[in-house]
């Protein structure tokens, strides 16, 4: 895409500009955060992998279907040798990263676009596989709650934590919580939380 014709954040789509509090706090809670890897799943235009880098995290790998948000992303990252960006789907990027490497996955609001229990699971099977031991999992999904988003996936807690449960997670960082909020005149609603890999 020619970079003048690269769209402008919307600056009244909240989640394009927002930083979300289970990122922050995962970033946060990062052990040996300039030796660390931080997958970056459905990355948008860049506001968590921007942050991660920005907070010294050694590699931030961005993954985003778009291809118009992944032309933003990589304008607003540009050659930064910290930074990885792949676009195309999100699991198949998933599954070329080596199993036990990753210190930090993200996961803002991406795992409700999946449209069938087989991709959620997959997609929970990775976060898994790909994390080490003691590595971090941030999750934003649409709660049973949220109205607005017609078209997206939502959940009860009951299912999420069967997608990740405590035998596997320790959601000590950031426990299980019910988030709202007004966006674009809609309230939405959402499960947040931080899990660490047993």
């Amino acid at each position: 895409m020619d970079e003048g014709k690269i769209p402008k954040i919307n600056k009244e789509r909240e989640w394009s500009i927002k930083l979300s509090s289970e990122v922050v706090k995962l970033v946060e809670n990062l052990e040996n955060k300039k030796d660390a890897i931080v997958v970056d799943c459905g990355a948008g235009e860049g506001r968590h992998s921007l942050y991660a880098l920005e907070q010294g995290v050694g590699k931030v790998i961005s993954i985003e279907k778009d291809a118009i948000q992944g032309e933003i992303l990589k304008s607003k990252i540009g050659e930064n040798k910290n930074s990885e960006i792949k676009i195309g789907d999100i699991l198949t990027e998933l599954e070329k990263i080596s199993n036990d490497t990753v210190n930090g996955i993200i996961d803002c609001g991406m795992s409700h676009y999946f449209k069938t229990e087989e991709e959620r699971i997959k997609f929970s099977e990775l976060v898994k596989e790909k994390l080490e031991k003691g590595g971090l999992y941030s999750i934003t999904h649409f709660s049973e709650k949220e109205t607005a988003a017609k078209d997206l996936t939502h959940a009860n807690l009951e299912d999420l934590k069967k997608l990740f449960p405590e035998a596997v997670w320790d959601d000590g960082v950031m426990p299980w919580q019910e988030e709202s909020w007004e966006s674009g005149g809609n309230k939405h609603f959402a499960y947040k939380a931080v899990l660490r890999k047993k």
